[in-house]
Parts: C-alpha cells; structure tokens; sequence
C-alpha cells in the first residue's frame, strides 16, 4: 500500500504544478486586461480634469465680471451699470417731477409705460 501512494503522489505532484501554471496564466491575462483598462481610466480622468479647470477658470471670469458689474452699479440709480442707458432714466425723472404725465414722459424718453409708472412710483416714495 505504500508503493501505491507514491505512484499516486508522483501523478499528483505534475497535475498540480499543470492547474498552477493555468491559474497563474490566466490571472496574467486578467492582470494584462485591467491594467490596459487603468491605463484608460487614467487617460480618461486627465481628460475630465482638463474640461474641470477650463469650466474652473470660466467660472472665476464670470465671477469676476460679475463683481465687475456690481461696483458700476448704484443702487437708486437705473441703468447706472450701463451710462448710455441712464439718460432716458434721468430725464423721465426730471419731467415726472415737473408734473408731466407719465405716457408724456414716456413717449418724449423713448420707454415703455410700465417703467415711467415705476420711476414715478420710485420718485414719490418716500426716503427710509
């Protein structure tokens, strides 16, 4: 019986060391497979934080025209983020506070009834 396990182990030893041998093949080739795929993710993620600073970057410059934007303005004053745009206001102001009517002032300053209406409104509110 002694004789037989050792033919048994001597079959066993080179099966053994076969199925090691595929194992390891095959977790090569899945190792050659995830590491071409880390290379893609890699290659994907630099892309995506190359997009990520170009929208960092527009944001800052919005920002900062934003901030731009409200230094120029004042408050009461309309239109006083654009000066082209101010002069019809203070003109229509003038004239309401002369007593014209509002669809006077606004037909002579080139705006709509709604804002005459509020730059009367606006005009004959009292100071808080």
């Amino acid at each position: 019986m002694g004789a037989e396990w050792m033919v048994y182990l001597l079959w066993l030893a080179p099966v053994a060391l076969l199925v090691s041998v595929v194992v390891a093949l095959t977790q090569g080739v899945k190792i050659k497979a995830l590491s071409k795929k880390l290379e893609a993710l890699e290659v994907e993620a630099a892309k995506r934080g190359k997009e990520l600073n170009t929208l960092r970057s527009g944001a800052v410059g919005m920002g900062q025209r934003i901030v731009a934007m409200e230094r120029q303005d004042k408050p009461g004053d309309p239109g006083a983020a654009d000066g082209a745009n101010a002069r019809p206001y203070s003109e229509a102001s003038h004239l309401l506070s002369l007593g014209l009517d509002r669809d006077e002032v606004a037909s002579r300053c080139g705006l709509s009834r709604a804002e005459a209406s509020l730059l009367d409104a606006l005009r004959k509110k009292p100071e808080s």
